[in-house]
């Protein structure tokens, strides 16, 4: 497992940022609400997107390259923030190769197998922006979602959560909770019942 292949997502002019997942040579996934403006009801242009390899995204060494491409999956709409549970998944082409190796996807979580979220979200104490794993409390799965209690936080979302063999079987999606020690319900989108691969 090439831990480089989690990545930092980041949208130019924009404080916030995101975690990812590489799947593919020059292919990313994320999570839609990272790279989706709200207010004018569309994607931020690909040419403001950016992509981080690095262990700390404040590093100089952390190499960013840019997007050329947002796939999401064709029946989502989204125009309130209630529609990004279920429909939070995009794939991110970028314009050259990415030189990390590629996570593979897991068809569905096993039932009560270990979940580890991984991204570069606030940790215990409020600090952020260095790669980090998690491991899921109390994970709950149905139809489309893990809903757990806590392992991630502010940042993560758009990182993958990985089961024991190290392949993506959930993005990390949206919360109930503004930061990491607060109780309430965190959710990840399952990869395995996507659309997003009929692009």
């Amino acid at each position: 497992f090439d831990s480089n292949a989690i990545v930092a997502i980041k949208v130019m002019g924009k404080k916030d940022f995101c975690s990812g997942v590489v799947v593919g040579t020059n292919e990313v996934l994320t999570a839609t609400h990272c790279i989706y403006d709200l207010r004018a009801k569309t994607y931020h242009s690909p040419r403001t997107v950016r992509i981080g390899i690095g262990e700390n995204i404040a590093d100089d060494s952390t190499q960013w390259f840019e997007v050329i491409e947002i796939a999401s999956k064709p029946s989502a709409r989204i125009t309130t923030a209630g529609d990004f549970l279920g429909n939070d998944i995009v794939r991110l082409t970028t314009a050259g190769k990415l030189a990390v190796t590629p996570v593979t996807i897991a068809s569905d979580p096993a039932p009560n197998t270990m979940l580890i979220a991984w991204g570069f979200g606030e940790d215990q104490w409020g600090y952020y922006g260095i790669r980090k794993s998690r491991p899921l409390e109390n994970p709950m799965l149905d139809d489309k979602l893990i809903s757990f209690a806590s392992g991630a936080c502010r940042g993560d979302s758009g990182g993958p959560v990985l089961n024991a063999r190290n392949q993506v079987v959930g993005i990390i999606s949206v919360s109930e909770v503004q930061h990491c020690v607060e109780p309430g319900k965190r959710f990840a989108q399952r990869i395995g019942n996507s659309e997003i691969w009929n692009n």
